[in-house]
């Protein structure tokens, strides 16, 4: 699978996205300073951003555990039949499950990995079996119940990312 065209940005294009990446609630005057543009300048490009669909939304970084007293599970999921018509009806029936919070598909001996918030083990459980029950979906799963948040993404420096690659 070949990843989409990377669409051209610029050096200040990027330190937006990189200002943006650490805080979405940057004032126009923060960013302007941080970027060396104008704040109307900024406010054009990162609707350029949005509008190629770069920029996807502008989030809260929440604590799930604390607002919710939710756990994590992550899940390594094998279908047993994958088909494109079967693993499509895996991917719809993911989507309407509130606490399945990401789902990516894999390469390897797993094809599907979720992320699963629930307040318990038998919570988890009943998630697992509700998906299992929906239009008779066939398959295994592996269980990783999450003791604790080592990394998270937005810790990273996206700069340096952008810079690397």
């Amino acid at each position: 699978m070949s990843l989409p065209a990377r669409p051209k940005l610029d050096r200040l294009d990027q330190k937006i996205l990189s200002a943006l990446f650490r805080n979405a609630r940057i004032t126009k005057t923060e960013m302007s300073d941080a970027v060396g543009l104008s704040a109307t300048r900024c406010a054009e490009r990162m609707q350029r951003l949005e509008k190629i669909s770069i920029i996807q939304g502008y989030h809260a970084d929440v604590d799930l555990r604390m607002v919710a007293r939710l756990s994590f599970f992550h899940v390594h999921v094998r279908l047993f039949d994958t088909t494109p018509p079967k693993m499509k009806q895996f991917e719809q029936s993911v989507v309407p499950v509130d606490e399945i919070i990401a789902c990516q598909a894999v390469l390897g001996s797993v094809d599907y990995v979720l992320t699963v918030v629930a307040p318990n083990t038998e919570a988890f459980q009943s998630v697992m079996d509700g998906l299992s029950s929906r239009e008779n979906m066939k398959f295994d799963f592996t269980t990783f119940p999450v003791s604790k948040n080592i990394k998270s993404p937005h810790s990273i420096s996206l700069l340096s990312l952008i810079e690397a690659y």
